[in-house]
């Protein structure tokens, strides 16, 4: 499946007959296809892909993203008065001409999905302001013998149909291994609304490489002289070529030929390793410039918010209240007093409801933070109550450096703050812990600002450059314990009780995932004493929609219990049941995750005469196994975290039975890069087996890949294991 509305790339058409609200979809549609496929591109029109990649899973025999912008002011007549209204026309394109070579590729492009239309109009007595956005599709089959097959898009499946909001997804039938597809995807956005016409709403990156190879890929932009454009060139990506034409638009272009695949999908940060390209576009005085953003223009932008943020956090009142006194500090230990303030913001950011989070309590756990203002607030606060701390600006280790920084929204913000000890505050979702730094940022180099003196509402800075540590791979594990049964009534299936305790990192996902929302709006209720349910709701709804809504998630825990045994076995589990939340973890006091539950699975025990098999080296569950394409690398290694695992398993031997094979289960692999080792012991009627296994790092140069390898081959064949259970 290729998910368009999520691609970065597209392409575009410059006929202003689109942005003319007048004109049926179908009309359009109907242009468009005329225009793109009758357009004579030679690069179109190739069938042929080169023998050297022949083998590879497809090939994109050529691909052009197109982009115009254009404006115009128009005069709105309201009431009383008459405004001006400037509307942004965008029109873009990507079309996409591509070989399918194997089955993997072929369900990869069997269907396109899209947002069909989305409209945000808002009228306002008399007057309306213009906010649509169309996309039209289309895609034909190309047989080996050259006949072509249009795909009829009338017969499209709308996901999502409501009058202002249509999703769509269009299955490609015939399309066979052999055949190439070649179809576009092109979006019409018209809109009035200024706030829409910043660089963050208009911001393309083009990375250059992809996960197929490409034999011909073109980028083409066309903006009217009223735009503002800036563009990055990072990692070393080639330049556009072009300039002003005799209108005074922005015209550039760029021509790729041969551009190559990713060299790896497994732990690689694209905007660190591949050359790419982000452009944006906004509407102010008609200057273009080539941007190569670096640090200081990011020390700006921040500067700037605190200069314009108009107000402090009302955790700072609550925490005074909290501890009653003016001066919380003062009598009570430093920890104590920032973990409290860090839980009552956490308490005031995620546990107040606008009613919004009764159309998905089960993504209410996923929600996130915006840490840039975050960090200003708390800033803020710190300072009033005379606290010394920094502000540390970083990036993702999986997105963009600093130095790479496009808008305001490519870095995020962290807070510091050096007393008896180091104490960080994270701004990044509900069940973020105090002190935590979040894995993202781990290694990465800093902008560190110490607010130094407020002048008014003016703050001056002091700058450091700066680095954050990285955590060791015990601050980030999962340990499992197994209790494992052969049914008695059918001994082809295992009845497992398992607990699980996770910290760090790898907490966070089961936690989101299992943990009620409900359960973690109580618990921080109760940890900052905050206000009832009741009173923290806006708007027209009320506690009993929300308390109705949280009780019915929990009655549902079975199924995310049942979701994640499913996604660590790779299949259905049944007899589900004593599913149970050990410690919730909410905040940092307890800071491992844990739960517990038992199920039976089928698959893992074969019947061989008198005689059972049992794939025990899949109770850990399934370990990561390379392909022959993956085990040679020439570019880093991006891992999530340093991190470890272990797995206690008890398998009861059955009366009647001896173990055998039990010394193939003990194994001891370590170098640098982290280590595997499994024991194996039999203690009366039980096997007892400990399997560990360790990351050392967060990131591997590429020399010591094969150090690597090593040890996700080890972790890997140990799925492979199994004992026999030998009828005495």
């Amino acid at each position: 499946m290729k998910p368009l509305y999520l691609s970065l790339f597209f392409l575009f058409i410059t006929t202003l007959t689109f942005a003319q609200d007048n004109v049926p979809y179908a009309e359009k549609a109907a242009q468009l296809q005329k225009e793109i496929w009758g357009t004579t591109v030679p690069e179109f029109k190739v069938t042929k892909v080169p023998d050297s990649l022949n083998k590879e899973s497809a090939v994109v025999l050529a691909r052009s993203f197109s982009l115009n912008r254009t404006s115009n002011t128009k005069i709105k007549f309201l009431i009383i008065t008459a405004a001006a209204s400037l509307r942004t026309v965008k029109l873009k394109t990507f079309h996409e001409r591509v070989k399918i070579n194997d089955k993997v590729s072929l369900e990869d492009y069997s269907t396109l999905e899209y947002q069909k239309k989305l409209d945000k109009t808002v009228s306002f007595f008399l007057t309306k302001f213009v906010s649509t956005n169309n996309t039209f599709i289309g895609a034909k089959i190309v047989k080996p013998n050259g006949s072509e097959i249009i795909v009829n898009t009338g017969e499209e499946v709308l996901t999502k149909n409501e009058t202002k909001d249509q999703k769509g997804k269009l299955a490609i039938p015939g399309l066979q291994v052999g055949d190439i597809l070649d179809y576009y995807v092109s979006t019409v956005d018209v809109d009035e609304n200024s706030k829409n016409a910043s660089y963050k709403n208009n911001d393309d990156i083009f990375v250059l490489a992809d996960e197929y190879p490409v034999l011909y890929y073109s980028l083409d932009f066309q903006y009217n002289k009223k735009t503002d454009v800036k563009y990055i060139y990072a990692n070393g990506a080639p330049h556009f070529d072009g300039g002003r034409n005799a209108d005074g638009d922005l015209v550039l272009s760029l021509k790729l030929h041969n551009m190559p695949k990713y060299q790896s999908n497994i732990w690689v940060s694209a905007l660190r390793q591949y050359p790419y390209i982000e452009i944006g576009s906004t509407f102010n005085n008609g200057a273009d410039a080539s941007y190569d953003t670096r640090a200081e223009a990011i020390k700006k932008a921040f500067k700037y918010s605190f200069e314009e943020y108009s107000g402090f956090n009302e955790a700072e009142k609550r925490t005074k209240d909290y501890f009653n006194t003016g001066k919380p500090f003062k009598n009570n230990a430093a920890d104590s007093v920032l973990k409290v303030l860090y839980d009552i913001w956490k308490f005031q950011v995620f546990c107040n409801y606008d009613g919004d989070e009764l159309e998905n309590i089960d993504g209410m756990n996923y929600r996130s933070a915006r840490s840039v203002p975050a960090a200003i607030g708390m800033s803020m606060m710190l300072t009033q109550l005379g606290i010394s701390h920094a502000v540390l600006m970083v990036s993702s280790r999986m997105s963009n450096t600093l130095d790479n920084m496009f808008t305001f929204n490519d870095f995020d913000a962290i807070i510091r703050i050096k007393r008896d000890k180091t104490y960080f505050m994270s701004f990044d979702n509900v069940v973020t812990h105090f002190g935590e730094v979040p894995e993202r940022f781990e290694g990465e180099k800093v902008i560190a600002l110490y607010p130094d003196r407020i002048t008014n509402k003016y703050y001056t800075f002091i700058e450091k450059d700066d680095s954050l540590s990285v955590a060791t791979s015990d601050k980030n594990f999962i340990d499992e314990q197994l209790l494992v049964n052969l049914l008695p009534t059918d001994m082809q299936k295992l009845k497992i009780s398992r607990q699980v305790s996770e910290s760090g990192f790898m907490r966070l996902e089961d936690q989101k995932s299992l943990l009620p929302a409900g359960d973690i709006d109580k618990g921080l209720q109760t940890l900052i004493k905050g206000e009832e349910l009741s009173k923290r709701i806006k708007g027209k709804h009320k506690a009993d929609e929300y308390s109705n809504a949280f009780e019915q998630q929990r009655k549902d825990q079975l199924k995310a219990f049942t979701a994640e045994i499913k996604g660590k076995y790779d299949q259905e589990p049944t007899e589900v049941k004593d599913c149970r939340i050990v410690d919730p973890a909410i905040e940092n006091t307890n800071p491992a995750f844990k739960y517990s539950s038992s199920f039976v699975l089928n698959n893992l025990v074969k019947k061989a005469g008198n005689n059972y098999l049992v794939d025990v080296g899949k109770l850990t569950g399934g370990f990561y196994k390379l392909d022959d394409t993956e085990r040679k690398r020439t570019i880093d290694v991006y891992m999530p975290c340093a991190r470890s695992f272990k797995y206690t398993m008890s398998l009861a031997i059955p009366q009647g039975y001896t173990a055998k094979g039990i010394e193939e289960l003990n194994i001891k692999k370590e170098n640098k890069t982290g280590s595997f080792s499994s024991t194996a012991t039999v203690n009366g009627n039980t096997l007892n087996i400990v399997v560990t296994r360790a990351y050392a790092h967060n990131f591997e140069k590429a020399a010591d890949w094969p150090a690597l390898v090593e040890m996700i081959d080890a972790a890997a064949a140990y799925n492979a294991k199994k004992i026999l259970l030998e009828k005495k």
